[in-house]
């Protein structure tokens, strides 16, 4: 069977109307521009005229597309910034772009157009230093003939030091691994059984420029290297390729030099040597680096390092607070202190972030293998008892904040008072979500300063009440389900709704951290969301008038009815003691 989705169903009209509007769109801007032939039926070639050079331009009309067609040139006989040794121009990195797919002329001339732009700036580039070529260096060794793989588990951070490399050239797509000789070797070096090389990475101020089409990265790219190494690296060198159990050996050597636009540059090559001398008969191949370092793919991945350092203790690992968990992990925050007393069960399997591998485990515990896998550099401490235990023996100022997600007022209140004055000024969060689809709450105090779980309870007057001013359901209502008898006994949560009061929770946290960061106020507050209520209507449920007031109620409006006048528990964990 032919697979009629890998052929281009060749549309002869496509490259004429693509011609007309390259055409017309460089008459807008007095860019000359003349037909190329093309090799392939869908292919249009142009040529633009541009300040220092014609530019032939290529670009795919084949289909309409959800991005900007792929574009190229011939191969450049200059380097070029943005364009590869085969010519291919990267124009845009598709990041909120947005195609009208029924208007494919108009994409082929805008294609064209930014390309011709990249081009005259890369040309610019060219006569002032290459500064842009050397900011995108990593992407151009890429696209150099035999290039492979590899992975980088070390800090890219200008040490020259000795490295373990580890070559799998069996696969598809063969792949190096490169980590400190110390470290652990990752699971797939394991798994496989790879051989170790030796290697070297060394930071230089410049780098030799590398080959244009038809070149190849030769020998000569470690004379340049060694002709700037520093007395300490050159020493390191010798270490590298001297003597060995093993001949001829495989080495790599990796080599960073600095961007301008900020960061290193990192590439690498594999090559040979022979009782202590390089041999030069043999290929040298390249080698593209994807850095599999904790920095790296946690700045890449949106964490923040600034929350690296920090330390935060949440309380209670079930449906809210594994959320919490795994939001704070996913944040950045490098350390936390997982404390919960209960086993992972069936029970809780739609509703928790753990998989059901982790059943008859205990919670915390859970979390640190499966999250510490998860994210690099995260180490989670497990406590697997109660968490009044662990407040007893706790020592506070080795946190940064303290969560609590347990759900049960009495229990909540009893820790506000307990924390509240000590000599540390830490965020707290209390969390709770209410049964059904009512909705989940969010408040954030602080150890000293006025601003207590208990502000919340008071009733209108100020006086103090037994129910929270915050709930969305009338006290004294029974609101536990059973599936096998009283032994099965819980409260209908939902995994969606727990999900979304451990997100506000966990984004409560970090404002608080954020905030202590910049200097500004420690000030308590309020969130809140509020569910439709349909499902608790429907099981009998009577709501509050503050469920209804909520909808409308902006979160400081809100914070204000809380903590607008400081409880009497406040005001008395102030007083000096006598």
């Amino acid at each position: 069977m032919t697979d009629a989705a890998a052929t281009p169903v060749v549309d002869p009209t496509r490259v004429e109307a693509g011609f007309e509007a390259v055409s017309a769109a460089c008459a807008l801007r007095g860019i000359a521009v003349a037909r190329l032939e093309s090799s392939t039926a869908n292919t249009l070639g142009v040529e633009l005229t541009g300040t220092t050079r014609k530019w032939p331009i290529y670009v795919d009309c084949a289909e309409e597309r959800l991005r900007l067609p792929k574009v190229f040139t011939y191969p450049p006989t200059t380097l070029l910034a943005h364009v590869s040794y085969q010519g291919v121009i990267c124009i845009d990195d598709g990041q909120g772009l947005s195609l009208d797919a029924t208007r494919p002329d108009d994409i082929v001339a805008h294609t064209v157009l930014k390309a011709y732009d990249l081009l005259e700036k890369s040309a610019e580039d060219a006569a002032t230093g290459y500064v842009e070529f050397f900011n995108e260096l990593e992407g151009y060794w890429h696209s150099m003939p035999g290039s492979l793989r590899a992975r980088a588990y070390f800090e890219v951070d200008g040490k020259a030091r000795l490295l373990k490399g580890f070559s799998n050239l069996s696969l598809k797509k063969p792949s190096w691994y490169f980590l400190e000789r110390n470290a652990e070797v990752p699971w797939e070096v394991k798994h496989d059984k790879l051989g170790a090389h030796r290697a070297l990475y060394v930071h230089l101020d410049t780098i030799a420029m590398p080959p244009v089409d038809p070149g190849k990265v030769t020998f000569a790219f470690i004379e340049d290297v060694l002709q700037q190494m520093s007395p300490e690296q050159q020493a390191l060198w010798d270490q590298l390729v001297g003597p060995s159990k093993n001949f001829p050996k495989r080495l790599a050597l990796l080599v960073s030099v600095p961007r301008q636009a900020g960061g290193s540059s990192l590439v690498a090559i594999s090559f040979s040597a022979n009782r202590g001398v390089v041999d030069k008969k043999s290929e040298v191949t390249p080698l593209t680096l994807r850095r599999h370092t904790i920095n790296y793919m946690r700045e890449r991945g949106g964490a923040s390092l600034n929350l690296f350092a920090k330390h935060v203790v949440v309380l209670g690992a079930g449906a809210v607070g594994c959320v919490v968990v795994d939001t704070l992990a996913a944040a950045g925050v490098g350390k936390l202190t997982v404390v919960d007393h209960d086993e992972y069960s069936e029970d809780n399997v739609f509703r928790h972030v753990l998989e059901p591998l982790y059943i008859d485990m205990d919670k915390p515990l859970g979390l640190k293998l499966a999250l510490e896998r998860r994210y690099p550099g995260l180490s989670i401490t497990p406590v697997t008892t109660s968490a009044q235990e662990w407040l007893k023996a706790a020592d506070l100022s080795r946190y940064d904040g303290i969560v609590l997600a347990f759900g049960t007022p009495s229990v909540e209140r009893s820790f506000s008072r307990a924390l509240k004055g000590s000599r540390h000024d830490l965020p707290v969060v209390f969390t709770w979500l209410e049964a059904l689809d009512l909705g989940g709450h969010s408040v954030l105090v602080w150890t000293k300063g006025e601003g207590c779980l208990d502000c919340a309870y008071r009733d209108d007057e100020g006086l103090p009440s037994q129910a929270s001013r915050t709930s969305f359901l009338e006290p004294n209502q029974p609101v536990t389900r059973n599936l096998t008898g009283c032994s099965g006994a819980f409260v209908p949560y939902g995994a969606i709704q727990a999900r979304r009061t451990g997100l506000l929770a966990a984004e409560h946290m970090l404002s608080a951290i954020t905030a202590v960061a910049a200097g500004e106020a420690r000030e308590p507050s309020y969130r809140f969301w509020v569910g439709e209520g349909k499902a608790a209507v429907e099981h009998g449920l009577r709501t509050t008038p503050w469920f209804q007031a909520a909808r409308t109620t902006l979160p400081d409006d809100a914070t204000r009815q809380v903590f607008g006048r400081a409880c009497r528990q406040c005001r008395s964990s102030e007083e000096p003691a006598t």
